[in-house]
């Protein structure tokens, strides 16, 4: 019987960075229960949010409000209404027959929530991913009234 590779959980002091020509960075938490308590001290100051789902998992998509509503308290932004969220609808690159979560039913669930900008994107093979990261880091650094894009 084979075995299933292991993945490590990122929490603490692992970041991820992506270069794009606006720059950006990202905390990311893995999106495990384990690790909510830790919200406050990740959230707190923080310029946007992103939301990333599984197109291929119903599950981990119905858990975007809870996530949302979890970062909204935690991080307690000045103006919770307009704080800004992007989705990602991830692993596009997955079977078609595969995929639970149609883009209408993502971008119908983002219109309800404020107009959320969505992206779907593959990690595995970068489809789409440099125009989700411009787009939040345009994001970010519009709420930053110092920085002229």
């Amino acid at each position: 019987m084979a075995s299933k590779p292991q993945k490590k959980a990122t929490i603490g002091a692992d970041f991820l960075t992506k270069e794009i020509v606006l720059g950006d960075k990202i905390w990311d938490t893995a999106g495990q229960e384990r690790f909510q308590s830790l919200g406050v001290a990740f959230y707190r100051g923080a310029d946007c949010c992103i939301l990333t789902y599984d197109v291929n998992n119903a599950k981990s998509f119905e858990n975007l409000e809870t996530w949302r509503d979890e970062f909204l308290v935690q991080s307690s932004p000045r103006d919770p209404e307009n704080f800004p969220f992007v989705v990602l609808g991830n692993k596009v690159d997955i079977d078609e027959s595969k995929r639970m979560i149609t883009l209408k039913r993502a971008t119908n669930w983002c219109e309800s929530k404020g107009n959320i900008q969505h992206f779907e994107t593959s990690a595995k093979d970068g489809a789409n991913v440099e125009a989700a990261f411009e787009s939040i880091a345009k994001i970010a650094l519009t709420r930053d009234v110092d920085v002229d894009l």
